[in-house]
């Protein structure tokens, strides 16, 4: 789990179109930042690399122990953070495996991922699923609608995911997300998780996510969406989606992006 810049000063990115699922949380002024799990393939390098926040102590337990990597934090959000199942593998027990690139900082802190899970061998546990997935030819759900993209807003960072043929291609503040590649994001699935925000305890100006309890859910896979109901009983609990019938929603295997923003937060294409 890497956290990711996501400013427009930050990008491109490296590693985004890598990891297997992409949370975006909102932080202060209504920017964002990404959390990347890397698990099937990793990225060398990937960043820009930013700072922890409280929501991930909470929105990552379920992750069974995962490596988390960030720049660092502020005294009251890393207190948090190793006294949480998250296993710290940033800059401070790590510094060998980062460095800095030619950027603008802060947005040139960089990592690679075989550096991480080398010198963090043997600690971290396996995660579990996610989510539920079905087979490509597998039939659609009766309750699904199509769908050909979806705007979002978090404040000051706008973005939008649209239906390809392929995947959700994705813009942000007007222009196509690509990678340091040139690729744009295009995720097979992208789940619009609408979430309540607190004040961090750590910093009254920091947002913090309330990630347990439930709430709307769109699901977004195939060239349709599925409206329905996320639920999550605690940190360790994975986040369930049902549909309006309380079935199970599953998404196509494939990469993930997770978007978290305020109720109201959405709208269709």
């Amino acid at each position: 789990m890497i956290k990711i810049d996501n400013v427009d000063a930050a990008r491109p990115q490296v590693g985004i179109n890598q990891a297997d699922v992409v949370f975006e949380e909102e932080v202060e002024g209504g920017l964002t930042r990404l959390a990347a799990v890397f698990h099937s393939r990793g990225s060398d390098p990937v960043g820009p690399i930013r700072s922890v926040r409280t929501t991930d102590v909470h929105l990552f337990a379920n992750l069974n122990k995962p490596l988390f990597v960030s720049s660092g934090g502020n005294a009251g959000t890393r207190a948090e953070l190793l006294d949480s199942t998250l296993i710290d593998a940033g800059p401070t027990d790590y510094p060998a495996n980062f460095y800095r690139e030619d950027r603008t900082p802060p947005h040139n802190y960089f990592s690679r991922t075989s550096d991480i899970w080398s010198t963090a061998a043997g600690k971290g546990g396996r995660p579990p699923a996610l989510f539920s997935f079905r087979a490509a030819d597998a039939p659609r759900p009766a309750v699904a609608i199509d769908a050909s993209g979806v705007d979002i807003t978090f404040g000051s960072t706008r973005l939008s995911y649209v239906w390809n043929g392929k995947g959700w291609a994705r813009t942000q503040n007007n222009r196509s997300h690509v990678d340091a590649a040139g690729v744009q994001v295009a995720p097979t699935n992208v789940i619009v998780q609408f979430t309540q925000y607190g004040r961090s305890p750590a910093d009254e100006n920091s947002p913090e996510a309330i990630v347990n309890g439930s709430g709307e859910a769109w699901i977004f896979t195939a060239g349709y969406l599925v409206r329905g109901t996320w639920t999550r009983k605690s940190d360790a609990a994975v986040t369930s989606y049902t549909d309006e019938r309380g079935n199970p929603i599953s998404v196509l295997p494939g990469t993930t992006w997770v978007e978290l923003p305020r109720p109201g937060g959405a709208s269709l294409r």
